[in-house]
């Protein structure tokens, strides 16, 4: 990938990349990318009542949906960028399962010693944006001084910025395809040889980072925005080193809207979790993520989770519910939504409470 020089440059062309995905999904139909997906599992997926359920049939029970397809995508054109050398990070390389390169940035400050470790936060980017994108969530800064362990002499974090794949997805056009993902093949099972190939990815990286001594393994964490918060919640609730998740607008990671084999929310650990959404956002992603949290609690009430619904300030809402008339599967042609926005804003403003969520549950604790 192209490397460029500046800060300066590095925001600038973020901020392009919004504007641009931003067109891009104000212009595009609200037709599914998965022809399989049977009207009928969409329309419950879209109604207050929550998703569809899996088809045996046609679905890789009990891992969900069949792996995602590679493909070469034109939003790869938004990965010419690397935030990573220019705010000192580390770049981290691998071959996947698949014979596939892979990579990540590690973003670790001086004061990580094997005297001081620091805690660590892994966040995954959304779709069809790459790890620049983490420049928009403030995170960068406060990577310095956040305070995740209540301990003074050990302030600031690790960032380990792992890169997704370019694959199909289960989302409308445009995000049908692109960088991303695949929360959808939801085999975390270690044991297994047919392991989710981006779980796979995640787990060399962290292994690489805690292997250097310098990782406060109590604190590991994850993190991520839109389906990198699907992925991550996924993850987390599915891997025993992980501490706790703080995450923001994730499309329900077991049932999410256009899904068609859609299942009931699992969790191999009882990971705390903390999620952010919109009361409005894009394609009825606050009331999947809130039926998410519902089956969650029916199926693990001792699971500790907290939803937060925020509005288009990215405050908490009064009544926490979600806005009707922002539940629709369909993106109107040439419409930026008031769903669409929110979507591609980062909840700077509710970063403390990430953090102090994350710093109250460690793997200790859990």
């Amino acid at each position: 990938m192209k490397k460029i020089k500046t800060r300066w440059t590095v925001r600038t062309v973020a901020l392009s990349e919004i504007v641009l995905c931003s067109i891009l999904l104000a212009g595009c139909g609200g037709s599914s990318s998965n022809s399989s997906a049977s009207s009928a599992a969409t329309s419950e997926a879209a109604a207050s009542t929550g998703p569809g359920s899996t088809d045996s049939k046609t679905c890789s029970v009990p891992y969900g949906d069949a792996p995602r397809p590679l493909t070469d995508s034109l939003d790869g054109l938004l990965a010419v960028t690397n935030i990573c050398l220019t705010v000192g990070g580390e770049m981290l390389n691998y071959t996947d399962a698949y014979g596939e390169a892979r990579a990540a940035c590690a973003v670790i400050p001086k004061t990580a010693t094997p005297q001081t470790p620091l805690p660590m936060v892994v966040w995954l980017h959304p779709s069809l944006f790459p790890i620049d994108s983490i420049d928009l969530t403030g995170f960068l800064v406060a990577k310095s001084n956040a305070d995740l362990t209540g301990d003074p002499a050990r302030q600031g974090f690790i960032l380990l910025l792992p890169a997704g794949r370019d694959t199909q997805h289960i989302y409308p056009f445009p995000d049908n395809t692109g960088l991303g993902w695949d929360n959808w093949y939801r085999n975390l099972d270690r044991s297994s040889g047919s392991l989710n190939v981006d779980a796979e990815a995640i787990d060399h990286f962290i292994g690489a980072m805690t292997s250097r001594g310098v990782v406060d393994t109590d604190r590991i964490y994850m993190s991520g925005w839109s389906n990198g918060a699907s992925m991550a919640l996924l993850y987390a609730l599915n891997t025993p080193q992980i501490a706790a998740a703080a995450v923001y607008s994730a499309p329900a990671p077991y049932s999410d809207i256009n899904d068609p084999c859609a299942q009931s929310p699992f969790a191999s650990v009882q990971t705390p979790i903390y999620d952010i959404h919109n009361s409005c956002d894009i394609i009825g992603t606050c009331q999947t993520g809130q039926q998410f949290h519902k089956d969650l609690a029916q199926r693990y009430p001792s699971l500790q989770q907290q939803l937060v619904i925020v509005d288009a300030l990215k405050n908490p809402t009064a009544d926490q519910t979600c806005v009707a008339s922002c539940a629709s599967s369909a993106i109107v042609p040439g419409e930026l939504s008031p769903g669409t926005v929110n979507h591609l804003v980062w909840p700077i403003n509710r970063n403390q409470d990430m953090f102090t969520f994350l710093r109250e549950h460690p793997l200790h604790g859990k």
